[in-house]
C-alpha cells in the first residue's frame, strides 16, 4: 500500500530529511509525530504495523519554512513526473491520497496507472475525526477487496473446463 501525503515544511537536520529517515526515527522514539500516529490508529494499527506495512512520500516536497506554507499549484504540477516514476516502480496495489487539494492533480495521475486509490481530507484538517479519517481507508481496502475478486472471477473464467465426468485437481 502506497500513501501519498500532501508536502512537508520546515528545516530538518541528517537523515530526518528524507521520508525513510524520518519515518525511522518516528518509530525508534526519536522523533513524535501526532499526524503519524493519528494515521495509525484511524486505520486500526499500532504505529510499527502500520508504518512497516506501507511506503510512504509526500506529492509535493519543501514547500516552506512553515505549516502556513502551502504547495503552490506550479509544485504540485512539478511533482508529477516524480509520482509517475514512484508508481512505474513500487507498483503499489493501491494509493491513499492525503489531501483534497492534491488529490485534485494526483488522483487523475493515480488512476491513469491503472491502480486504485482513495483520496481523504489530510490527518491535520480541522474537525477530521480519526473515525472519518479510518472509513476513508477501508473505503481503499474494499476498492482492492474488489479488485481482487474480480481478478480471481476473471482468473477461474479462462481456466480450461474438464469434462463433468473427469476427476477434478484441487488448486493450492
Amino acid at each position: 500500500m502506497f500513501i501519498l501525503g500532501e508536502s512537508w515544511y520546515g528545516e530538518y537536520p541528517d537523515d530526518l530529511v528524507t521520508d525513510d529517515g524520518y519515518v525511522r526515527a518516528y518509530l525508534a522514539g526519536r522523533k513524535s509525530d501526532g499526524m503519524y500516529t493519528r494515521m495509525a490508529n484511524a486505520c486500526g494499527m499500532t504505529k510499527e504495523a502500520f508504518w512497516n506495512s506501507i511506503v510512504f512520500t509526500n506529492f509535493a516536497q519543501r514547500v516552506g519554512p512553515s505549516r502556513t506554507d502551502r504547495p503552490t499549484d506550479r509544485q504540485y504540477r512539478e511533482a508529477i513526473p516524480r509520482l509517475q516514476r514512484i508508481l512505474s516502480e513500487q507498483k503499489p496495489r493501491g494509493v491513499w491520497v492525503l489531501g483534497l487539494e492534491q488529490g485534485k492533480i494526483s488522483a487523475p495521475v493515480i488512476q491513469s496507472a491503472g491502480i486504485p486509490c482513495e483520496v481523504a481530507a489530510h490527518p491535520t484538517s480541522y474537525g477530521l475525526t480519526n473515525r472519518k479519517l479510518g472509513e476513508s481507508w477501508r473505503r481503499l481496502l474494499a476498492k482492492l477487496d474488489c479488485q481482487g475478486a474480480a481478478a480471481e472471477n476473471r482468473d477461474h473464467a479462462a481456466q480450461p473446463r474438464s469434462p463433468p465426468d473427469a476427476p477434478q485437481a484441487v488448486r493450492r
